[in-house]
């Protein structure tokens, strides 16, 4: 794979930026590319790791090939608050905090492991698994390789998550995210925004991209997929809103980056311009640490055509916000 960059913004070093934009190959290996003369700025071959990035210069390379680490996945029996069960599907409520496939950091003890330990995992063809293996939030199309995943939820955003049992459910499942039949809805804690509605609802429409520099980061490029957020404001109080978020698309961070495109990022999301403490009622300090995002409510077709509507209740944490805050859920 070939890149040609130029550079926009202060990116400092060219070791670290080209690790900043492919972090599943190691510096080392990088640094060893720069050395080799694989790597050019303004066409001439770069011989200093610690080379440093100006605006305007072109960096090119190729991808040096790497073999991604592989994980097996054990079935670990966990007790998860389950939403709906039957020999086709689970739906649960997904705890804040957990991790739902395996990947660095997180070998196991995620949803995944725990779906194996439900049905055996005879059901699906598992033998090693990529964790580099790149799955976004509600995207159809690249959750071949974890077997019964056809959405995902970030790490700190709890709620409905529906994952299928075996083979044909989860064809199933994939291809209405594709039709975009599935209907999911998110309540979120935003900042309050002008542009956020005293009545009815707004559609925010605006293409969404891996920011080119932070790679941990999504942010709205026009040459970007596709995305779509209909926002409905619940109540508002203390410099803040409860806000329903519903997904007509499912992009990596699609709701944190859309709500702060328009002045309302999530409170406790400072990747995404939100703050981490805010002042309840009372005029304390409370500190949020994670976004405060909640998938609520999941509508979808179960494989034998009956359709089937979840509600996720909100976790404690979510509900003390709330009421710190002097917000009305409902």
């Amino acid at each position: 794979m070939a890149i040609k960059i130029e550079i926009q913004e202060k990116v400092g070093r060219l070791d670290r930026f080209l690790v900043s934009l492919h972090s599943e190959i190691p510096r080392s290996q990088w640094e060893s590319w720069i050395r080799g003369g694989n790597v050019l700025v303004n066409g001439i071959p770069a011989t200093k790791n610690g080379q440093i990035l100006h605006v305007g210069n072109i960096v090119e390379t190729e991808l040096p090939n790497i073999a991604p680490p592989a994980t097996y996945l054990i079935p670990e029996a966990m007790d998860l608050p389950t939403l709906y069960e039957d020999e086709r599907l689970w739906i649960i409520n997904k705890p804040m905090g957990m991790v739902v496939h395996p990947g660095p950091g997180h070998p196991a003890a995620t949803v995944l492991n725990a779906l194996l330990a439900r049905i055996g995992s005879n059901a699906f063809s598992v033998e090693k698994q990529n964790e580099n293996e790149d799955i976004s939030e509600g995207d159809y199309e690249i959750n071949q390789a974890w077997p019964g995943l056809v959405h995902r939820l970030d790490r700190y955003t709890s709620g409905c998550m529906a994952m299928a049992k075996d083979e044909n459910a989860k064809t199933c499942l994939q291809d209405q995210f594709k039709a975009r039949t599935v209907e999911k809805t998110y309540l979120a804690i935003a900042r309050q925004s002008r542009k956020l509605p005293e009545i009815g609802s707004i559609l925010i429409s605006a293409p969404i991209a891996r920011h080119r520099v932070d790679r941990t980061k999504m942010t709205i490029h026009s040459k970007g997929k596709e995305a779509h957020t209909r926002i409905k404001v619940i109540s508002k109080s203390m410099g803040l809103a409860l806000v329903a978020c519903e997904i007509l698309t499912g992009r990596t961070h699609q709701i944190r980056v859309h709500l702060s495109s328009i002045g309302a990022p999530l409170l406790g999301d400072p990747l995404y311009g939100g703050a981490t403490t805010w002042q309840d009622k009372s005029a304390n300090p409370l500190t949020c640490p994670y976004p405060a995002l909640h998938s609520w409510k999941l509508s979808l077709d179960h494989p034998n055509g009956k359709r089937l509507n979840v509600l996720a209740e909100l976790p404690d944490q979510f509900e003390q916000y709330i009421i710190a805050f002097g917000l009305q859920s409902f």
